[in-house]
């Protein structure tokens, strides 16, 4: 029940900007960590903007459209990749599922 005892939980939108901006993250930083050269370049313009224009645009300029589900299928491949690696280290160690 501690959960309920975390004020922000309560706050309009605010536990979903955490997960917006993984989303995002991970669909820039998979694009730049490919070692695309255009995709570090909008990275760092996006870096660069500021409040320029609405985020959605910034995100979408950079490479990162959050109108999609491109975003957010790369983030659930990502987290499956995450879950794989974790089920062969505990194989590795023998333990009980």
């Amino acid at each position: 029940m501690e959960w309920a005892l975390i004020p922000h939980f309560y706050r309009g939108f605010y536990v979903y900007q955490y997960s917006t901006s993984f989303t995002a993250s991970i669909a820039l930083a998979q694009k730049v960590m490919s070692g695309d050269k255009l995709a570090l370049k909008k990275y760092i313009e996006f870096l660069s903007s500021g409040g320029s224009d609405y985020p959605i645009e910034l995100l979408k300029k950079a490479g990162a459209d959050m109108t999609t589900n491109d975003p957010f299928d790369k983030t659930i491949e990502a987290m499956n990749q995450v879950m794989d690696e974790i089920e062969k280290i505990l194989d590795k160690k023998g333990s009980p599922r």
